[in-house]
């Protein structure tokens, strides 16, 4: 086990930041904490890294050795951060050193460790330039690099995507997936991206006002969403929330609206439901179609929206439409024949992926 944290509170001024974190990271695992600004993500790596100290009862072990009140050096941790935090009188090659001479690590060490690292990160000419000579995406892999030669048991990585474009956000996600791919790193990354989550994670942790929401793989996360937070904080257009009442008719479970029937007898509910009580239904845009799909989904049905607006993404329509007082929008392929602002068109939904949740309190059923 690489990182353990058990019952992990904080609070700043008596307010309550983190509220009993336990989570737990395997050895290589690519760990993202994912949540909106505020959430109490960048908070939890610090905890981890030692730059914030956990209230009284909260645990962290990192390799089975608790850490908890270490200082950071002494915890062989490495951070990226948000700014990259480069010494702007230092040349790349001296960052990338810096750490490595004050410990005393001799020159021959370091400099096979140095010619190692720009050679990983393909930066060995870049080694005689200062920080403000370099791009973003330069810098990113200096920052990097300083972290890698040290050798740590974990990689703390806050943001450090975040001040760059959208081109070279793509670009080093590759090359970030990639490095993992080969150190078999084990790496804690927090991020407000949902994207960057999805596309980097092996493991998603969702926090939202300190409290962690849901762990589990990206699909896990993706198709089976804890609670209506996850379900609506995950997704690019949101999941589509349909209020109705839950019935029996002909031995089979149904969510009913005032004008459709939507049939849900395949759906695994957590506990025995009751008949009569009230639910939310959601459904991801890309499983409402405007043409029959071919097959037709086994779990599924039809039902007329009206148009209200059509955002064109490219490769696919961005569908927002009126089912009776409800917005629901669909994602649908950028071709052949495209509704229009006040069409009224006929939808099919599949509902083999459908969630369905208590209205109150926002919990998978």
């Amino acid at each position: 086990m690489s990182l353990s944290i058990k019952n992990l509170n904080k609070s700043f001024n008596k307010a309550q930041v983190l509220s009993d974190v336990n989570l737990e990271v395997e050895t290589g695992e690519f760990l993202v904490l994912l949540g909106p600004s505020g959430c109490g993500k960048s908070t939890l790596l610090n905890c981890v890294a030692g730059l914030e100290n956990v209230d009284h009862g909260g645990e962290i072990h990192i390799h089975n050795r608790e850490v908890t009140h270490l200082a950071p050096k002494d915890r062989n941790i490495a951070m990226v951060f948000q700014s990259y935090a480069l010494y702007p009188t230092m040349k790349v090659s001296q960052n990338i050193t810096f750490g490595l001479k004050c410990r005393g690590v001799p020159r021959n060490e370091i400099e096979n460790a140095l010619n190692k690292t720009a050679d990983l990160l393909q930066i060995r000419d870049l080694l005689d330039r200062k920080p403000a000579s370099l791009s973003g995406g330069q810098r990113q892999r200096v920052a990097m690099g300083r972290a890698l030669v040290h050798k740590p048991d974990i990689f703390l990585l806050d943001e450090p995507m975040s001040n760059l474009d959208a081109k070279l956000r793509t670009e080093m996600r590759v090359e970030l997936k990639n490095l993992h791919r080969e150190l078999n790193a084990t790496i804690v990354f927090v991020t407000h991206d949902q994207i960057e989550a999805m596309s980097l994670a092996s493991k998603i942790a969702v926090l939202h006002q300190g409290c962690l929401q849901q762990v589990g793989s990206p699909d896990e996360i993706y198709q089976t969403p804890k609670n209506r937070f996850v379900a609506e904080f995950i997704g690019t257009p949101r999941m589509n929330f349909i209020p109705g009442e839950l019935e029996i008719f002909n031995g089979e479970y149904f969510v009913s609206t005032e004008s459709v029937r939507f049939p849900v007898g395949h759906y695994t509910f957590c506990n025995d439901p009751d008949p009569g009580s009230l639910v939310c239904m959601g459904i991801r845009p890309e499983n409402l179609f405007i043409h029959e799909p071919k097959p037709k989904p086994k779990h599924s049905v039809s039902f007329e929206v009206k148009v209200n607006n059509v955002e064109n993404l490219g490769p696919d329509l961005s569908v927002f439409s009126l089912f009776g007082k409800h917005q629901l929008t669909l994602k649908i392929p950028n071709s052949g024949q495209k509704p229009k602002y006040g069409d009224t068109i006929k939808v099919r939904a599949d509902l083999s992926g459908c969630s369905i949740f208590d209205p109150e309190q926002g919990a998978r059923l």
